[in-house]
């Protein structure tokens, strides 16, 4: 696990970049994408990282366009904790379908333009991600030829489009989640929501975390019916993803006496409040330093947590 203090933005988008894997087939989308499309997109979810970090650690940040065009997003950032009060930089280039397509001279271009800044950022430069938008069937030959040219570059991160297609597509609940994974790891009400989760599977755990989010918005009693648990929408959008046979009410009888149990005066499950205790600050936690709720705080709880599983 990471320390707390070796944590910086560029340790997160790294993480970030490489958190899930599109197939083949989905990359293709990014043929109907332009470069004015992709880079907003980008520039807004590395802002939310450097956002992320306000929240923990008093930072001065900003991200603006850079290059000829406005090609690069840069970033410049600095806190005691991380930079010991000198600033950081963390370039991103895009490459869309559109200049795959065009292939003028594109492997020594984007290696010329990373010499330049290195030059210019010096050592402050942690990263230059390459954010390869295309689509990775067609333009395979030319990936392969920009990841062995860039292999040998210090700074250079490439981002495979199966990758750059899934960080494109990642939601806001997740980047949040990730950026708290990362940050304070080893906080002690953290550690205990990873403990209070063990030795249950992914679809307990979305189910568990509806229904405490249900619970805590909803109900006045700290339960959930039955009728909640068998037309579960968090649960159905996770089996979509995830077929199997799935019966809630087994999973339900599964975590009884853990996370649930019966009572005469409920048509459904009381919730064990203590069991789950840490997790429902970590509830309260995102609900103040995001202002997630309903189904966004059941993504970012999954976020945070499925990954200990």
């Amino acid at each position: 696990m990471i320390p707390h203090n070796a944590v910086t933005p560029d340790t997160v988008l790294q993480e970030l970049v490489r958190y899930m894997q599109a197939s083949p087939d989905q990359t293709g989308s990014f043929s109907h994408l332009k470069l004015d499309d992709l880079l907003p997109v980008f520039q807004d979810k590395a802002t939310r990282v450097l956002s992320s970090f306000e929240k923990y650690h008093p930072i001065s940040h900003d991200a603006w366009e850079h290059g000829k065009g406005g090609k690069d997003i840069m970033l410049g950032y600095s806190y005691t904790a991380g930079c010991q009060g000198h600033e950081r930089y963390v370039a991103i280039r895009a490459i869309s379908f559109e200049e795959f397509e065009k292939d003028d001279g594109l492997v020594p271009k984007v290696t010329a333009h990373i010499h330049e800044m290195e030059a210019s950022c010096g050592p402050q430069l942690d990263h230059y991600y390459l954010l390869l938008c295309t689509d990775a069937r067609k333009h395979g030959e030319m990936i392969r030829a920009l990841e062995q040219q860039l292999r040998k570059e210090r700074a250079a991160v490439v981002v495979e489009p199966s990758h750059a297609w899934s960080f494109y597509t990642l939601e806001d609940t997740v980047t949040d989640a990730v950026s708290d994974r990362l940050i304070y790891a080893n906080d002690y009400v953290r550690r205990q929501a990873r403990e209070q989760i063990a030795d249950i599977d992914k679809r307990q755990l979305i189910l568990l975390l509806s229904c405490l989010v249900h619970a805590i918005e909803e109900m006045k009693n700290f339960s959930v019916a039955d009728e909640f648990v068998l037309h579960n929408d968090d649960v159905h959008d996770f089996e979509a993803t995830h077929p199997e046979n799935y019966s809630p009410l087994e999973d339900m009888t599964a975590m009884e006496g853990r996370f649930f149990f019966r009572d005469a005066d409920v048509e459904g499950f009381r919730i064990y409040q203590d069991s789950a205790s840490a997790i429902i600050a970590l509830y309260y936690d995102a609900r103040v330093r995001y202002g997630h709720e309903g189904d966004e705080a059941v993504r970012y709880l999954f976020a945070f947590l499925e990954r200990t599983i």
